[in-house]
């Protein structure tokens, strides 16, 4: 979101006395219409626009560009720039000073849907991998942007494009603000007029869509609990941590101990667990509504998981058992956001289970135990081993990346 600010001189007097501008980048997170202050170089940004706003209440109006990177559907990205100028509006609403002359009515949207003209800059300058030329050639052809974008998604398996919305898309989500201002010592209204110069090309040529430090959020590791058993009061917790591009690892840990009645003895449900699997994930999510975005760990992904641990339940004397466990198998699960922070995950895991067990009976007064040792065995168990309705934290630092100029 860029916003110039230019000071507009009455009749009579030099250009030279009153123009003054100045220039803010906002972005926007792929797939998303929020404007949020941790995205790449945005907090930086706001505290200006917000300063400028608070000290300048002479603006008169404001005409607002807004584009979607080009990267998905025509249609959904016409809709982002919409929703993405619509956003702007408020922001500036929000944060006008109670003195302001703006208003509402004076505040021109003018939604510009995907930003190739921006593309076609940010790569002039900043792309360079070896096949640099046949990259230009297709963004310089003189064709439909959806036939464009379709040869760029086929060129090298993928491999360009999808190295282009890492890299060079996150520059595009933007919103262009340009602002009449009216001297506080000459108040002349002043008619808003339309740019006579194409203005994607102004902007571009005037400030490179880029950065020379920003922001990102990066997830390190998730905290987990699986609600299923929480409901049935097994305590547990998990903890999973990225790493490679599609890997991450997960170490898992059941210990509901409890015994009640009878001198907290005729009843007891223990059970202590610990496991790890190693997942796969597919091609994460895109992120949507929520400000704060999901790097790792998002959409569907494949395990492979191992088990084991001891166990020991008795109700009354109508059930008493106790043993060990141990069980190894496959997961399938698909995890998407639950609101800002945190994520919703579901799985189901089949595999193998070995479950030794031995019976016993406890004494009148449940402080003895006897086992019977004519009643022991193994159960051997094939087929669904795990079902899991978990809340995800997902834990994330700070990243800074380099860019060109400010």
């Amino acid at each position: 979101m860029l916003l110039i600010l230019g000071a507009l001189p009455s009749k009579g007097q030099a250009v030279a006395d009153s123009i003054s501008s100045d220039r803010y980048v906002l972005y926007y997170i792929c797939d998303d219409i929020e404007i949020d202050e941790n995205y790449l170089d945005n907090a930086y940004q706001i505290f200006r626009i917000k300063d400028i706003l608070a000290r300048s209440p002479q603006i008169d109006s404001i005409t607002v560009y807004a584009y979607a990177s080009p990267e998905g559907p025509f249609l959904r990205n016409k809709w982002l720039a919409e929703k993405r100028a619509l956003a702007a509006r408020e922001f500036i609403l929000k944060n006008l000073p109670k003195n302001s002359v703006l208003k509402p009515e004076n505040i021109h949207l003018r939604p510009m849907g995907e930003n190739w003209e921006g593309l076609e800059s940010e790569l002039e300058a900043n792309y360079h991998l070896a096949n640099r030329n046949a990259v230009m050639n297709i963004i310089h052809a003189h064709i439909p942007t959806e036939n464009k974008k379709w040869r760029l998604k086929n060129l090298d398996n993928g491999y360009t494009f999808n190295y282009i919305i890492r890299n060079h898309m996150p520059k595009l989500r933007l919103a262009t603000w340009v602002c009449m201002y009216i001297s506080p010592d000459r108040p002349v209204r002043v008619e808003f007029k339309e740019p006579e110069l194409e203005f994607p090309k102004r902007i571009d040529a005037a400030l490179p869509v880029q950065t020379p430090e920003y922001s990102e959020q990066k997830t390190i590791l998730a905290l987990k609990s699986n609600l299923l058993y929480d409901l049935f009061t097994l305590v547990n917790y998990s903890i999973e941590v990225p790493f490679a591009k599609n890997l991450s690892a997960l170490y898992y840990h059941q210990f509901p101990w409890w015994r009640w009645g009878e001198g907290n003895n005729k009843y007891c449900i223990r059970f202590l667990s610990i496991g790890a699997e190693a997942r796969w994930w597919f091609k994460p999510m895109p992120t949507t509504k929520y400000g704060r975005k999901r790097d790792k760990l998002m959409g569907h992904f494949l395990g492979a998981y191992a088990e084991s641990g001891k166990w020991d339940f008795e109700w009354a004397r109508e059930f008493c058992r106790q043993g060990e466990h141990w069980s190894a198998g496959l997961s399938y699960g698909y995890a998407r956001p639950l609101g800002k922070y945190f994520n919703l995950e579901f799985s189901l895991s089949f595999g193998y289970a070995s479950i030794p067990y031995r019976k016993y009976a406890p004494s009148s007064d449940y402080t003895i135990l006897w086992r019977d040792v004519e009643n022991h065995g193994t159960y051997n168990y094939i087929g669904p081993t795990k079902a899991q309705i978990s809340l995800v934290w997902p834990i994330t630092i700070t990243t800074k990346k380099k860019g060109g100029a400010r």
